[in-house]
Formats: structure tokens, sequence, C-alpha cells
């Protein structure tokens, strides 16, 4: 990655002026952080795939008889969830800065590495882009795409993310009308009560956009639902429940909701804290960057899982 200074040496010139710059003159935007695995139960392994097993048993009781006539089945069914290999490889010439306004983060050492440069990037930007890449591209939205030899991956092509479980997966598919922002109190309690009985007074996690839960507050607002909590907020409770909406960025753009008891969303890692640290290699002036670490997002239960997300249709 070469860095770009051309908008910077444009406006100031193909020079660096001593002392008359400092690192709190740069600004970056804002990046989304992991908001969707907060939700979830983090679970480390050092598998690939994640196993589970679910066991059902059918109805046991029966009237009275003095003969013994049994009845009842228990059956075993398999639930995986897939870890994604993820990886970071970032290239930096970090002399690209020199002769420009943005001098003032390089250094007179000779390891490249060491430059106020690398430590800026490090702490500003690259481990929050991390984050934002999983939560924006790969978390909900994200398709796998087994990688072209030689190629850089797309972001949004290195896992399959939730949505694509929704679809492809044994889940509760809950036929509705399309979300309207005058009506959407009553689309949510509606979806709700499409929920098993015996799930309705478990705390259930309900995710849909940030946009479309501010509408869901608009609308109990409008209704006159609400109750204030602290700071003048509007709860984001649905009313006669355990249950609360939670607006993912992950699942910004859709309009599409999901629920399943808290407890049952999983988050499987195996060296999941390396998307936290880098091996650094510096070559001939050039620094490699570089980590790697393994993901998965499921549910223990798949039939604990509602949405209005339409199944996927069957491959011919």
């Amino acid at each position: 990655m070469a860095i770009d200074k051309t908008a910077i040496i444009t406006e100031y010139g193909a020079y660096y002026k001593a002392g008359s710059e400092n690192e709190k003159r740069l600004k970056r935007l804002l990046l989304f952080g992991r908001e969707t695995t907060k939700l979830a139960t983090e679970i480390k392994t050092d598998d690939t795939i994640y196993q589970m097993g679910q066991s059902v048993i059918s109805s046991l009781v029966q009237s009275f008889q003095k003969g013994f006539t049994p009845k009842g089945d228990v059956k075993f069914t398999p639930n995986e969830i897939r870890l994604f290999h993820f990886k970071v490889d970032l290239e930096i010439w970090p002399d690209d800065i020199s002769d420009s306004w943005l001098g003032f983060l390089e250094s007179n050492s000779l390891t490249r590495k060491e430059w106020p440069l690398i430590r800026y990037i490090m702490e500003s930007h690259f481990y929050q882009k991390v984050d934002d890449d999983m939560e924006r591209r790969v978390y909900y939205k994200g398709v796998f795409v087994a990688p072209t030899t030689g190629t850089a991956g797309l972001t949004e092509n290195s896992m399959n993310g939730l949505k694509y479980y929704l679809q492809h997966k044994s889940v509760n598919h809950v036929t509705m009308a399309a979300l309207d922002a005058s009506t959407i109190y009553d689309d949510v309690e509606g979806f709700y009560e499409s929920i098993s009985a015996e799930y309705q007074g478990q705390k259930m996690i309900v995710a849909m956009s940030p946009s479309w839960k501010r509408k869901f507050l608009k609308d109990k607002r409008a209704l006159g639902y609400y109750q204030i909590k602290g700071a003048n907020e509007i709860d984001d409770s649905i009313d006669f429940t355990p249950s609360n909406v939670i607006g993912l960025p992950s699942m910004e753009g859709t309009n599409d909701i999901w629920a399943t008891p808290v407890g049952n969303f999983l988050h499987i890692t195996k060296k999941g804290e390396n998307s936290s640290k880098v091996n650094i290699e510096e070559s001939k002036r050039c620094l490699a960057i570089m980590t790697d670490w393994y993901e998965g997002l499921g549910f223990g239960i798949n039939e604990t899982v509602w949405t209005n997300v339409a199944a996927a249709a069957p491959v011919s």
C-alpha cells in the first residue's frame, strides 16, 4: 500500500516545515466497533468447525392401561458452526511521507518500524478499521467466496455472515409485510407474537438495523407507549415482554429482523486474540504488517431463531 499524499502536497506543497505540525491536526472518520459480537456468547475452540448436537424427545404421556404400551422417541440432530480464516496483510513504505507536511511523522531512525508514522497508523487506524470491516461488511452481510491465488480478496467475501446463515439454516421464517415507519411498532409486536409461546416469556435478542430501531422508537413515542429512561431516552422495550429491540450496525441498510433467546447466539473464535495484535516485518525500507485469526457466528439451537429473512431457494 502506497501512502497517498497527493492532496496534502497539492494544498501544502512538497516540503516539510519543521516544528509547525503535530498529530492533533490529523483527524479521521468515525468507524464502527464490533457491536454484533457483544450480543453473543463467546466460545474459544481449537477446531475449525464447532460441532454441536441437539436432542428432542417426543410426547410421553398417555392414558393408563395395565398392559405395557411403549411410546416416545429421542432424536439427536447435528448442528455445526464453521469458522472462517481471516488475515490482514498491509504493506507500507514509510519514506512516502518525506518532503511533505506529514514529515513530522518520520524519524531519524534507520529502522522504519520505529517511526511515529507506524505508531500513528496502528493506534489511530489499523485495529479500528479491522473492527469496522468485521461489523460493517462481514458479520451480517458477508458471503464467502474462496480466494483467488495471488489476489487480495474482498472483505465481504471472507465469511458467511448471519444473513447467509438465516437464509440457509433450518430457522423459523416469519412472513411479514414490508416494514413501514408508520406502523413499525405494531410490526415488531406482530413479529414477536410469531415466536413460540414457551419462548415469549424468555429474554430475547430482537435485532434490526439502527435506522429501523430509531423508527421503532419514534413510532412508540407517537403511540404514547414510551417511558423515559435516564437522560430523556425512550425505552426500547417491547411492551409486556422481557425483551428489547437492539440496533446492530452490521444490519444497516437492511429491512431484516431476527430474534433468539439470549445465550443462543454464539461467537466462535480460534486464535481470536490475534485480531488485536500484529507481526511487523521490515525489508529494504518497506514494512509488512500481518495478522490472522478464525471466527464464526451461529446459533446453538436453530429451531429457536425467528426471522423475516426469506429462506434461500433450494439448489436444483
